[in-house]
């Protein structure tokens, strides 16, 4: 009889675990074919302008809407700033404002960590207390005197158990009056809905933003574009860009002389701090100590990233 009954559990676990291998595998299927999908529709509008001239491209819808894109994340320089990479090599590493000296930072929050701590490490080293979130993970690949993980997502509008908003979180780690907070966001295409929701007070309490933005390119076909180019307009009342680079992981997309990524790490410095010193980029993209997302890829040229370019 006792066997009977284990064999009988033993085939409801086996059912289960088939189950869930099935659904794991049609989400897999269902991915693919949504990059299938969005790697056609860049290959058509590639061939699409390849045999036409530029002053024709710059007349089309497509290339407005990717202008109009880029026009929101061009950086500007910050005059006599000097500029450090945070992290490791390759991805996992973003270029940031070395004010770490002259600044008074009060702590430092990270979102989307998965099996990567080197950005936070590098923070944590320089005495920095980082409160780091993911709900994907049960606990970090990695230890330090100044983390502080939370098996927590970060969302917008959304609700769920294990998320909370940007404020939210501010308030739980006692930050509501802290006015000098640094924050990194890998959130894989979560922030626009958590950007869309953050009041510009709640902005404002950050001196430094990195962020990985995704579908960038993938907006200029279907119904995310003004949800992006809104977002983007948001964060640009209260933050300036001052440094770009396309995760090269994933095909970028190129209109005519401009070139969107689909994947991009912009780095924001709040403007009231910098309203003084900020002057016309004249870098070039990416730079000296950026690397490229993978090892064995090369880096997407951007140039200076720029609607208007400098002759």
């Amino acid at each position: 009889m006792f066997r009977k009954i284990l064999h009988f559990f033993r085939r409801l676990l086996g059912t289960a675990q088939i189950l869930q291998q099935q659904e794991q595998w049609q989400q897999k299927q269902e991915w693919q074919q949504q990059q299938q999908q969005r790697a056609l529709l860049m290959l058509g509008n590639m061939l699409k302008h390849s045999s036409a001239g530029l002053e024709k491209i710059k007349t089309t819808p497509t290339y407005k809407r990717c202008a109009g894109i880029i026009s929101l994340l061009s950086p500007m320089d910050v005059k006599d700033g000097k500029f450090v990479r945070i992290g490791r090599s390759f991805d996992g590493g973003y270029i940031m404002l070395d004010n770490f000296q002259t600044e008074k930072i009060d702590a430092a929050y990270s979102y989307g960590i998965n099996n990567d701590v080197s950005w936070d490490e590098d923070i944590a080293n320089r005495g920095i207390d980082v409160f780091m979130f993911d709900h994907t993970i049960e606990q970090l690949p990695k230890h330090h005197p100044k983390f502080h993980f939370f098996k927590i997502g970060l969302t917008g509008h959304k609700k769920g158990a294990n998320l909370n908003t940007l404020e939210e979180c501010i308030a739980k780690n006692g930050h509501t009056r802290c006015r000098n907070l640094i924050m990194k966001m890998d959130i894989e295409g979560c922030e626009w809905d958590v950007f869309k929701e953050i009041s510009a007070d709640v902005l404002n309490q950050f001196s430094q933003i990195v962020v990985e933005f995704h579908n960038l390119s993938s907006a200029v076909y279907d119904q995310k574009e003004s949800l992006i180019t809104d977002v983007l307009k948001k964060i640009n009342q209260t933050h300036q860009s001052i440094h770009v680079h396309a995760n090269s992981a994933l095909f970028p997309l190129w209109v005519g002389d401009l070139v969107i990524p689909e994947l991009l790490e912009v780095t924001y410095i709040r403007r009231i701090d910098v309203k003084e010193k900020l002057i016309r980029n004249t870098r070039e993209f990416p730079t000296e100590i950026d690397q490229p997302n993978l090892e064995r890829l090369p880096d997407i040229y951007l140039g200076n990233f720029s609607v208007d370019r400098p002759a």
